[in-house]
This record gives structure tokens, sequence and C-alpha cells, in this order.
């Protein structure tokens, strides 16, 4: 792989973290009386959608019964994460699910070892622990003295992130098998129409939909913009990133993501940075520069076309 390859892949994961971080204040703007899941599985079908004429131009729309099973099951997995999260969220706060998520990059570092033995994997270990403490330090700044998650809570959304963990590097796994030759655009669009389908599909279940009355004009720009910026801008960079860096670095700018909320309240809201935050906010940025610099040793040979 060139080292060109490696940078814009970086380059990209960086714009994807400022976008992840950009959406909290996006998703706050929606109305809080639409269920969340239904919202969800919209999200990712306007995804599709917009993603289908670029299929249908680049000519990448065959499919064999294999490859919609492969896609089929990385969908699930965004379904019973996003699920998850918010069934966790009827019974914990944001920052413990927050919390529980900066777990996600270190189950991928497992999954990617089971998946794709690489001698390289160890090098990476020391750099996510750093990255993850500082990001538990940002994250843990609002929780009160004695405010744990609930054990359901817990096992619900600890399935989900398991479900997270496991899509990026199956992805990469897949791509070398039964999903050969997709490329970013074949990849998000399949993903997110199974997603869509199981959400949607689980929201004809248990009544969600009828809260579509409820939308608003206003909720539906943001409901646009949240689908162009924050899901299928985002998905597309992190199948672009996949395969080009190892799954487990790729999820771990998820840990930007954090270090940009927290440098936007300092800077924008002017609030003083807290002595954990400003050590946290350390970690994190030596972190991930050892993780950056790891990667560059060990590259791993792409598989994407």
């Amino acid at each position: 792989m060139k080292h060109s390859g490696f940078a814009v892949a970086h380059a990209g994961m960086l714009l994807w973290a400022l976008l992840i971080a950009a959406s909290f204040a996006a998703a706050a703007q929606v109305s809080q009386t639409i269920d969340p899941i239904l919202l969800t599985g919209l999200r990712l079908l306007f995804c599709a959608l917009v993603f289908l004429p670029l299929l249908l131009i680049k000519g990448d729309s065959s499919m064999t019964a294999r490859g919609l099973l492969g896609h089929a099951v990385l969908g699930l997995l965004l379904a019973v994460y996003f699920g998850s999260l918010f069934e966790a969220l009827r019974y914990t706060s944001a920052v413990n699910t927050g919390t529980i998520f900066t777990l996600v990059p270190l189950l991928t570092l497992a999954f990617e070892a089971v998946l794709m033995p690489d001698s390289s994997l160890k090098h990476r270990v020391v750099p996510m622990l750093i990255a993850a403490a500082g990001a538990i330090l940002l994250v843990m700044k609002g929780t009160a003295p004695g405010e744990l998650p609930a054990l359901y809570a817990l096992l619900v959304y600890g399935v989900g992130c398991l479900a997270m963990a496991l899509y990026s590097p199956l992805s990469q796994r897949l791509k070398a098998d039964s999903l050969k030759g997709r490329g970013p655009v074949s990849m998000t669009f399949w993903n997110m129409l199974f997603g869509a389908l199981f959400l949607l599909a689980f929201c004809g279940f248990s009544g969600g939909w009828r809260s579509a009355s409820l939308l608003t004009m206003n909720d539906f720009y943001w409901l646009v913009y949240l689908a162009l910026f924050a899901t299928l801008a985002t998905f597309w960079l992190l199948h672009r990133a996949i395969g080009v860096i190892a799954p487990s670095s790729v999820i771990s700018y998820i840990y930007l993501s954090t270090l940009f909320i927290t440098l936007f309240h300092w800077f924008w809201w002017r609030q003083s940075p807290l002595p954990l935050e400003a050590v946290g906010a350390a970690l994190v940025g030596v972190g991930m520069l050892a993780l950056l610099i790891s990667g560059r040793r060990a590259m791993p040979v792409s598989v994407q076309n």
C-alpha cells in the first residue's frame, strides 16, 4: 500500500471524527417525541437511496446470493447496535453509554485478532489503552458520584457494542471472500439498506412507526442533514479506510470525536477546562499519535478497490 493512500485514509478518518462530533448537536435539534429507532431507520434508508444512482453509474449493482447474505449480516450488526443504544438510553444516561462505547475499539482489536491474525496487532494495544483512558476521563466528567448504569442497560448495550466492534473486521474479512471487489459505495449502500430494513421492520412490530406523524419540516431538514453528513459521509469514509488502515485503528478515531466535543465546549462555549478533562485530552492525543506511528511501521496490504 502506498504511503499516500495511508495518509489520505487517515485524513478521511479525521474528517469522520469531526462529523461524528458535530452530529450530537444536530441530533439534539430533532424532536424527542419521535421514535429514535424510526429516525435511524429513515436516516439509513435515505442514505441508501442517495447512493443508489452512484451504484448504478459504477455498474456495481449486481449481487450474488452469498453477497446479499454478507450484506444482510453487516446490516443486522448496524441494526443491533442502534437498537441496543436506544433501548439502553431508556434506563441509563448518555454519559454511561458513552463510557461503555470506549470499549468498542478494544473489542474490535480482539475480533480483528480472530478474523485477521497479524503480528502488528500487539503494537496497537498500548496506544489504544492510553486513548481509551483519556476518552473515559473526558466522558466521565459529568457523572455524578455513584451514578452507574443499570445491569439491564449494561447487558443490552454491551451486545450492541459487540455488534459494532465486529462490524469493521467482518467487513474486511468478507471483502476478501463473498464481497470481493466491492468498493466503498457498494458496501455503504447495501449495508445501510439492510440496516434500514431491519430497523423499520422492528418499528412496524413495536408501533414506533406511528410517531412519523409528528415529524415537522424542521425535523425533516435536520434528518436530511444527519443522513447526509452524520451517516452517509461517515460510513463512506469508514468503508474507504477499512482495508487501508487496520479496523481497530479505524474505529479508534471515535476517541478523537470525544476530544473534539470537549474542545468545542472549551473554545466555542467558553468553558474552562477541568483538570480531568485536560489530562484526558492529553492522553487521547498521545494515544492516537502513538497509534498513527505504529500504523506507519506496519501498514497492512490493501484489499480495497
